[in-house]
């Protein structure tokens, strides 16, 4: 589903956009009446916010803007208090959100648009507490990995993804996978055939470091040999 923006006057910006994207753009109200069907996928408590959407044919956002406000309705500084822990619940609400689209023009303006309101969120609520710059950084590697330029029905058994885990004492467990791995297992020899493992964090990474740490972490040599020992 295409989305609008709010300054978008109607369901189509250009012909020539429809003709070479089939891009047919989603109203708010239409967006919110869709979404308040599946009350159940949005959390009750800001303990519960890992719920993963995808959305596969994005455009500029509307339908994950909407899901993200919803997710954070619940995440609120009075109740955390700790800037860590707060910071920490917000990007796990922000990391269980997917989207993929075709024009890199959408995606930016997607990431645009998450960040903006994460943005809002955080300083309609946490009031004169300024966001940590590992905070800032943390949110702009996932919305990079997670707002993705795609062909979903051509590419996603090509198009990597990465789930983020959430651990302890702010960090994440980062699982690379295709979008779309079926081909892989349908190909498999049998039931019993050990495929690949996915590649994935083998130290948990703090949010602060996901911009720095963009590849898998690895347990140090030493280490693993003291283990051994």
């Amino acid at each position: 589903m295409a989305n609008a923006t709010a300054d978008h006057r109607g369901q189509i910006r250009t012909r020539d956009r429809v003709r070479s994207l089939a891009e047919v753009y989603t109203h708010e109200r239409e967006v919110n009446a869709m979404l308040d069907l599946i009350p159940d996928m949005f959390p009750t408590s800001f303990s519960d916010v890992d719920v993963k959407f995808l959305e596969p044919a994005c455009g500029s956002g509307n339908f994950l803007e909407e899901i993200l406000r919803r997710k954070l309705a619940t995440i609120r500084f009075s109740r955390i208090k700790a800037v860590a822990n707060y910071e920490h619940r917000m990007l796990r609400a922000l990391a269980s959100i997917y989207g993929v689209d075709i024009c890199a023009e959408n995606v930016a303006e997607a990431r645009d648009r998450l960040l903006d309101v994460v943005r809002s969120h955080y300083y309609c609520d946490a009031n004169t507490i300024e966001p940590t710059d590992g905070f800032v950084s943390g949110v702009r590697a996932i919305l990079v990995t997670n707002i993705m330029r795609a062909d979903m029905l051509a590419q996603a058994d090509t198009t990597e993804a990465i789930d983020y885990r959430p651990g302890r004492h702010g960090t994440f467990i980062r699982v690379w996978s295709m979008l779309d791995d079926s081909a892989s297992v349908e190909t498999a020899p049998d039931l019993f055939s050990q495929g690949p493992e996915p590649k994935r964090d083998e130290v948990p990474v703090h949010y602060s470091r996901l911009a720095a740490t963009p590849e898998p972490t690895r347990v140090p040599a030493f280490a693993s040999k003291a283990v051994s020992a």
